[in-house]
C-alpha cells in the first residue's frame, strides 16, 4: 500500500498522477444497469421545514418500493428509525455537514456520532469543498478521514463533493482525497448549490474510485428525476442515486420537478 501523503504538494502530485490515467470521455466504459431500479436509490427529504408527516410518508413510501435508504436531516433519523425498524432492508441515512460543508470538523464529527447512536447506519457529509478548491487537499483529507474514524464500519460513509462548484481537476481531487480517507462511495451533490450530478461527472469519480482502488463507490444526486434520469448515471458509473423522486422513477418513469426546498 502506498504511502499517504503528507503535506498538500504530496497530495497534488498524486492527484496529478491519477488525473493522467483518468481515459478521455469517448472511452468511458458503460456499465450494467441493475434489474431492480428500487434498490439502488436512496429517498430523499432534506427540507428544512419538513414535517413529521412529510417523514412518515417518505418513510411508507420507502416500504412499499423497497428503497434502499430514506436520506433525512439529524432531527429527523429518530422518527425514520422508528418507522424503519420493522423493515431492516430499508436503511436511513442522515446527512452531516449539510449543506454548506464547511462546518468544523469537530462538529462534522459529533453529528456523525449523534447520528449512529440515534440508529442511522448510513452518513451523507459533505466535503470542505471550499478548502479543496483552494488546493488545502491535507485539511479536507483530515476532515474526512475524522468522520471516518467517528462512524467507522460498518456505519456507511458517502462524502458529497458538491460539483457544481467544482473544476473537472478539483473533482478528481476530491475524490481522490475522499476514497484514500475510507470513504464508502462518492457523491456528486446536495441538490441546495446549483446544479446537481451531470453524466461527465459520475464518470470522472468512477474513473477515480476504480484507479484508487479502495473499493468505493459513487451515488449520483440532484436533480435525478425520473427513470431515464437514473438509468444513465447508473450506466456511467454510479451505484447508488439520491433523489426526492424515487416513487415517480420506479412507477411511470415520467419527469417531475424540484422545488428548490429539499426535493430535487
Amino acid at each position: 500500500m502506498a504511502p499517504i501523503p503528507q503535506n498538500d504538494a504530496e497530495w497534488a502530485e498524486l492527484v496529478a498522477s491519477v488525473q493522467k490515467d483518468i481515459p478521455v470521455p469517448a472511452d468511458f466504459p458503460s456499465y450494467a444497469i441493475p434489474s431492480s431500479l428500487n434498490r439502488t436509490i436512496d429517498h430523499t427529504q432534506l427540507s428544512l421545514t419538513a414535517t413529521a408527516q412529510q417523514i412518515d410518508t417518505l418513510c411508507q413510501e420507502a416500504i412499499t418500493h423497497q428503497f434502499a435508504t430514506v436520506c433525512v436531516r439529524l432531527s429527523h433519523v429518530p422518527q425514520a428509525v422508528s418507522l424503519l425498524q420493522a423493515h431492516p432492508t430499508v436503511g436511513v441515512a442522515c446527512v452531516v455537514g449539510f449543506h454548506e460543508g464547511t462546518h468544523p470538523t469537530t462538529s462534522k464529527t459529533q453529528e456523525a456520532k449523534q447520528a449512529v447512536e440515534l440508529g442511522a447506519s448510513e452518513l451523507d457529509m459533505v466535503l470542505n469543498y471550499p478548502l479543496l478548491q483552494e488546493g488545502k487537499y491535507t485539511e479536507v483529507y483530515t476532515d474526512v478521514l475524522a468522520v471516518r474514524d467517528a462512524a467507522p464500519a460498518p456505519t456507511v460513509l458517502k462524502v458529497i463533493l458538491e460539483t457544481s462548484q467544482l473544476t473537472p481537476e478539483q473533482v478528481v481531487a476530491g475524490s481522490v482525497l475522499a476514497c484514500t480517507a475510507g470513504a464508502d462511495y462518492i457523491k456528486t451533490s446536495t441538490g441546495f448549490n446549483g446544479p446537481g450530478a451531470s453524466v461527465e461527472n459520475v464518470a470522472i469519480m468512477r474513473a477515480v474510485a476504480n484507479l484508487v482502488g479502495k473499493g468505493t463507490k459513487v451515488k449520483a444526486s440532484g436533480g435525478v428525476r425520473s427513470r431515464e434520469d437514473c438509468r444513465r448515471m447508473l450506466q456511467v458509473g454510479a451505484e447508488r442515486i439520491g433523489s426526492s423522486s424515487g416513487v415517480k422513477i420506479v412507477g411511470d418513469g415520467g419527469d417531475v420537478g424540484g422545488d428548490g426546498s429539499g426535493n430535487y
